[in-house]
């Protein structure tokens, strides 16, 4: 029996089940667990069970009670996920918001993220801003600084934090952040990795192979096992080859 496809363009609610396509542009319920090839919101929609999809994409408003598993999830909207999150692919420009962990291998922000517990992907890649409560791991984590972010502890093996716009201005990174002018800034406790690069970070331990402190850096501990640089304009308070 093939599955079927639902629409909610008005206000409705329909049950959980097998769908090839749900499609909400109005304000739309789903009661029960889901499992479907794509999920598009347009609307105001509310999930209340486990969803399993191959596309999910939310561009209004979407709300999760549960865990979600899906190969690509697409934010531009406001989507809340209260469990668990496990994605191949996540690209959110909108507000993305996990309370449990998110799982993948492929995280995109551009817009704002929000995970309660911890996240582990293959590539972190962030041009928006993040608040991670636990640990954000990744082979790769590459963050352009837009607002402020933060994270309990970030570990990896490539780590690259710049900070947004400092020198297009005419004054030191340093000056902007001390006067507040429109520069992102990441507040750490630990970051652990093989090579590192920071600018505009604020942690208590840095730990890694190769580690260049940037400009606008504020850490208490650089533990580094091959080479040290610190800019002039970071400030490291104990240095410490292993």
């Amino acid at each position: 029996m093939e599955s079927q496809s639902v629409s909610i363009s008005g206000s409705g609610r329909v049950s959980g089940g097998e769908y090839t396509q749900v499609r909400i542009s109005g304000s739309g319920r789903v009661e029960g667990d889901v499992i479907a090839q794509e999920i598009r919101v347009s609307g105001s929609a509310r999930f209340q069970g486990t969803v399993k999809a191959k596309e999910i994409s939310v561009s209004g408003s979407g709300k999760f009670t549960s865990r979600v598993e899906a190969d690509i999830l697409v934010t531009s909207g406001s989507c809340g996920i209260e469990g668990d999150a496990v994605v191949k692919e996540l690209r959110s420009s909108g507000a993305q918001r996990i309370g449990g962990s998110l799982r993948g291998h492929y995280v995109r922000v551009s817009g704002v993220l929000n995970v309660a517990c911890d996240l582990e992907t293959d590539v972190f890649n962030s041009s928006g801003r993040f608040e991670i409560g636990g640990l954000l791991s990744a082979d790769r984590v590459e963050v352009k600084l837009v607002g402020d972010s933060r994270a309990r502890e970030i570990g990896g093996e490539n780590i690259d934090i710049r900070a947004s716009s400092g020198f297009n201005f005419g004054f030191s990174l340093s000056r902007g952040l001390r006067f507040g002018v429109g520069i992102g800034t990441l507040t750490v406790g630990e970051i652990e990795g093989d090579h590192i690069h920071l600018e505009a970070t604020t942690a208590d331990v840095v730990r890694g192979k190769i580690v260049d402190i940037g400009p606008g850096c504020r850490i208490g501990r650089v533990e580094y096992t091959e080479s040290l640089e610190v800019h002039p304009e970071a400030e490291v308070r104990e240095k410490i080859k292993r």
